[in-house]
């Protein structure tokens, strides 16, 4: 594996990890205030997010070093399978699987606190 798409999948695991344990964060914060139910759900929220953050990073490293047209495209489709998979799954959640609807969407916020935290100081090294 080169230098380049090491770096690039380092980040990618580093911010899944931190929107995931973002997600627990406010988890916990539903537990405590709201009850399971809530918790759950934004939980659920959460790990929409994170897994949609995974699957982003999967598809955009998966050429390597390639051409830029290569990069172009696995840059498209990695965000339009980031996109596929948050509509699908917050429609299951919120149509199908009944979860509570302000929970799911704090949830989906609280991750993305995770993915900002994970981006922070990646331009100071060198």
């Amino acid at each position: 594996m080169n230098d380049t798409s090491s770096v690039g999948k380092r980040l990618v695991m580093r911010v899944v990890l931190l929107q995931t344990g973002c997600a627990a964060l406010g988890g916990m914060f539903f537990w405590i205030f709201a009850g399971a139910a809530a918790s759950g759900s934004a939980l659920a929220g959460g790990l929409i997010v994170a897994v949609g953050s995974a699957v982003f990073g999967w598809r955009l490293f998966a050429p390597g070093i390639a051409p830029a047209s290569v990069l172009r495209r696995a840059l498209y489709a990695a965000e339009s399978l980031k996109w596929f998979w948050y509509v699908l799954s917050v429609w299951a959640a919120l149509a199908r699987l009944k979860l509570l609807p302000l929970p799911l969407l704090s949830g989906l916020v609280f991750a993305q606190f995770g993915y900002w935290f994970g981006l922070m100081g990646q331009g100071k090294r060198g």
